[in-house]
């Protein structure tokens, strides 16, 4: 098992002192920095973890974990088995506990038994609360965004959705995509897009896509 993290901070800081970051679905252990191999982007929690920032790294030891699962570096279903084949459809269903079960063995090597807190948005909240249910003698703060105690049944519907639309792209075969060349982008850019959906208020829609021309547009070309 490979687990990818980056830390930020002194490294020799006491463990009272450690803050753990968790990335939500579609983030990585990138959270601040330049862009540069594997990170197409600056860091995505610019201006809130740095020296003097919100998480101060002055005064923490900061760490972000890729999850179990991802595509950053830690063991996933593209990485590749004793064959040199990548594992698919093969690579077991995971849980966001199994998720959390890799971070408590990070922590344990990098000598941390208690964090000083554990910040999350979205899936990283998710993720921050299983620490807490768990391992509640090892967090001595919650920092919860976006997230409410458990999935209500619309949730889970419109994720059956974005699954059957990822599922459904010709490219997907059966989870194999990797030995093909070509992934399920189309069947991904759609859950993406109703997974947005999701995430926004009817006054933040009316907001950014009203029926009135926005900025200079011309609704009767291209607006």
């Amino acid at each position: 098992m490979t687990v990818a993290y980056e830390t930020w901070g002194a490294v020799n800081a006491q463990r009272s002192n450690a803050v753990l970051v968790e990335h939500a679905l579609t983030g990585d252990s990138h959270v601040t920095g330049p862009s540069g191999p594997r990170h197409h982007t600056k860091g995505w929690w610019e201006g809130i973890v740095g020296p003097g920032l919100a998480i101060d790294t002055t005064r923490f030891f900061v760490v972000c974990a890729n999850v179990l699962g991802g595509a950053q570096g830690t063991t996933g279903p593209s990485s590749l088995d004793a064959t040199d084949r990548p594992f698919g459809s093969r690579f077991p269903q995971i849980t966001i506990r199994d998720q959390v079960a890799i971070e408590v063995a990070l922590a344990s090597r990098l000598g941390i038994d208690v964090w000083h807190a554990i910040v999350g948005g979205s899936m990283g909240a998710m993720r921050a609360l299983e620490w807490a249910i768990a391992h509640p003698s090892r967090v001595a703060t919650l920092v919860l965004l976006a997230i409410g105690a458990a999935s209500t049944a619309d949730e889970i519907a419109q994720s059956s959705l974005q699954i059957r639309a990822i599922k459904a792209d010709r490219n997907f075969f059966g989870g194999d995509y990797y030995e093909h060349g070509a992934g399920p982008r189309e069947g991904l850019a759609i859950a993406r897009g109703i997974g947005h959906f999701t995430y926004r208020t009817a006054d933040e829609f009316d907001a950014r896509f009203s029926r009135n021309a926005q900025g200079g547009e011309d609704p009767l070309v291209g607006g």
